[in-house]
């Protein structure tokens, strides 16, 4: 009794672990929303970078069903306490290039952001957290083909003095498959 007892809660714990890596995956389960709106948040540090300030991109797996949307998380995350300043209300862009380099997709297309100079302060240990989905579209509106895709994410913060804007960026691979 208590080595069946003992095997089912073995069992359990793999089915645990595997939920958990699948989770958020394109197969239509739970991930992020598109927000695009970010309060700071404390948390350890969720990914290791150099500096005062780091960014990371996550695409939620790297194979893609066509048609599909591609759910995309930006995250930016303080090793120390930090400004970081704006010239707008935009907080980050995504790029989206095919495998010969050609911008397929751009987040901002199309969207208009407010012109204020704006600042946010982050603790030690705080992230920024941006949601976003890509359709699979490209800038014209059109179904993008299968194939291996660049996205890169860049925070649009500045230094203190609003100049050298957007030098921080995370990049990642993601292949879009037949359905």
């Amino acid at each position: 009794m208590r080595r069946c007892f003992l095997w089912l809660m073995v069992c359990g714990l793999l089915v645990a672990v595997l939920a958990a890596a699948c989770d958020g995956g394109d197969d239509g389960g739970p991930g992020p929303t598109s927000t695009g709106v970010a309060s700071p948040t404390a948390t350890v540090l969720p990914f290791p970078f150099e500096g005062p300030v780091g960014i990371d991109l996550t695409t939620y797996g790297v194979f893609h069903s066509q048609g599909k949307p591609v759910l995309l998380t930006i995250t930016v995350a303080a090793s120390e306490p930090i400004t970081l300043y704006y010239r707008t209300t935009q907080r980050y862009e995504i790029v989206i290039s095919d495998a010969e380099g050609k911008e397929v997709w751009r987040w901002s297309k199309d969207k208009a952001f407010g012109e204020v100079l704006e600042q946010v302060s982050l603790e030690a240990s705080q992230t920024l957290s941006f949601d976003e989905t890509w359709d699979q579209r490209d800038n014209d509106g059109q179904p993008v083909p299968t194939g291996n895709y660049a996205v890169i994410a860049t925070s649009t913060h500045c230094d203190a003095d609003y100049e050298n804007c957007g030098q921080l960026s995370a990049s990642g691979t993601i292949q879009i498959r037949p359905s």
